[in-house]
């Protein structure tokens, strides 16, 4: 099976470069603190925000205005929910957190893309040159022009809701867990992949339902 991660052209280049000087450490981590301090868009996060279609509509609406004329040469568009309770470091003021990642074709150079990163708790990110990796199958066999797609146009604010609620009604069970949410949605080339994650409540323990369609809220295996 084909995958493909992303990696920052500028930490690329410096590995190939062997240029690991602490002079060069330091400048990075001062422009990632630089950067932190000027992203805006904080704000306080309710791990259950997806079940609020109003949410959804402004979260789908800010995917559509961060790729402005790039939503035909979408790659990926991620978002992830954390509830506190969840987190690996929970944070003294209880606050969940939303990450969102999106990932289209750079303009320039066409083998590469643009990822553009959002965190509840830092705001939004400048866009990153990203260099692709293709994990499994044959590296000569990889065109980035079949992964894409146009976001605005394929995906509508309709299908995304109907296959949250379809998830949500095929895994809510008030009954058997303490609490649930919608924790992942993926959205690839024809592909929607949404995550319900729950604690149990007879063990503690946690478990996840995973619900997939096509573009038009199909269900896929």
């Amino acid at each position: 099976m084909k995958a493909k991660k992303f990696i920052a052209a500028g930490i690329l280049a410096a590995l190939l470069l062997g240029l690991q000087s602490c002079d060069k450490a330091k400048e990075a981590v001062n422009a990632a603190k630089e950067a932190a301090n000027e992203a805006s868009g904080k704000e306080k996060i309710d791990y259950k925000l997806f079940s609020d279609p109003a949410q959804t509509k402004k979260w789908y609406d800010a995917v559509v205005e961060k790729l402005g004329e790039n939503t035909k040469v979408t790659d990926e568009v991620r978002f992830t929910v954390t509830k506190n309770s969840d987190k690996v470091v929970k944070t003294d003021d209880g606050s969940d957190d939303l990450s969102l990642s999106i990932v289209y074709q750079d303009n320039v150079d066409k083998r590469r893309v643009q990822q553009i990163n959002y965190s509840s708790s830092f705001g939004w990110r400048e866009p990153q040159t990203m260099e692709i990796d293709v994990i499994g199958g044959n590296p000569e066999d990889f065109r980035l022009e079949d992964e894409l797609f146009d976001f605005k146009n394929e995906i509508t604010l309709e299908t995304l809701q109907k296959v949250i609620d379809d998830a949500w009604k095929k895994y809510k069970d008030d009954e058997k867990f303490e609490y649930q949410y919608v924790y992942t949605i993926v959205i690839k080339k024809n592909l929607i992949d949404v995550s319900i994650k729950g604690k149990l409540k007879s063990n503690g323990q946690e478990k996840f339902g995973y619900y997939k369609t096509d573009f038009k809220g199909n269900p896929v295996k």
